[in-house]
């Protein structure tokens, strides 16, 4: 539905690292694929395997006895990216099948550095006059104009995707299949990466998160830290900031990207404590928020709430 293509953009401007999950059947793969043909290059499927244990097994290894680098589709579809100026997505189909803190542990470190020409990924030890153009002293960038796209389903065949992932990507709930749209034929189009940047550029200066919504997310921040021991943190209310402008120039209303992000970025932490003694709490925060924002008007918050009350 339209939410979710607003979340879906809102995302690419926030962060390199997109989380579509929820149960089977439900568009995850569609959406970046879907998108990929629009944009005129389609999106590279790679499957992840639960036997993923390390880097090696994304990216490929050298072979010491051939002196042979077997690469993997993985790293021909990164390595294509720095040939291209137009907008890449790379879909890890099923990523938690592995653990993804283990075989993309060096990628999520790697894109925190505030330089970025220093997003590189360790290929070989040492260099080669045979080396490809763009691996240098052995390291491949991680250029700006490719996303990373997860899709992930919880069930008991998965791992649990962990805090430090889920801090660093936007992720996004598709548990229902949404009702069909009888969308006008559209053409193709060809977009660069830096003319989509300055699109949410734009979007940030025309469309900024307002004091009076940043204000309510302090009060809430207060709250949250003393009743539950959970903080915004500096990287969160950057991405908020980023998040909320580039909903708004999708379309939507600030309130329920604000509502969005807040229960993708701060509710779901609740899951890691102890509920059960935290029932009154959270029938405070419910209070709080309508209260801050108009009684149920956080739809999204409120409802992730009072099912976690009701199952704990």
């Amino acid at each position: 539905d339209h939410h979710v293509i607003r979340c879906f953009f809102a995302g690419l401007a926030t962060s390199k690292i997109i989380i579509l999950e929820g149960i089977s059947g439900t568009g995850k793969t569609s959406l970046p694929y879907a998108m990929g043909r629009f944009f005129k290059n389609d999106a590279a499927i790679i499957s992840v395997q639960p036997s993923w244990r390390d880097r090696a097994e994304m990216i490929g290894y050298l072979n010491e006895f051939t002196k042979k680098f077997n690469e993997s589709d993985f790293l021909k579809a990164l390595y294509e990216v720095n040939y291209r100026d137009d907008l890449n997505f790379i879909v890890l189909d099923e990523m938690n099948l592995a653990r993804i803190e283990y075989y993309f542990a060096e990628f999520l470190s790697v894109m925190e550095m505030p330089n970025v020409n220093d997003w590189k990924i360790d290929i070989v030890p040492d260099t080669n006059v045979n080396d490809p153009k763009y691996l240098t002293e052995g390291k491949i960038l991680v250029p700006q104009n490719v996303w990373f796209i997860g899709t992930a389903n919880r069930d008991d065949s998965t791992f649990t995707i962990s805090d430090k992932v889920y801090d660093r990507a936007v992720s996004v709930e598709m548990n229902y299949r949404a009702e069909f749209i009888d969308a006008p034929y559209t053409e193709k189009i060809n977009m660069t990466y830096d003319y989509l940047h300055e699109l949410f550029e734009n979007g940030r200066a025309k469309n900024a998160i307002t004091q009076d919504s940043l204000n309510k997310l302090l009060k809430l921040d207060e709250f949250i830290s003393v009743n539950f021991k959970v903080t915004f943190g500096n990287r969160i209310m950057r991405q908020i900031r980023d998040f909320v402008p580039v909903y708004v120039a999708c379309g939507g209303e600030e309130l329920k990207a604000v509502d969005f992000i807040f229960q993708r970025k701060i509710l779901r932490k609740f899951e890691a404590l102890n509920l059960a003694f935290l029932k009154d709490e959270m029938n405070e925060l419910i209070n709080l928020l309508n209260k801050l924002f108009g009684k149920g008007k956080f739809e999204i918050s409120i409802a992730y709430l009072n099912d976690l009350i009701k199952n704990n």
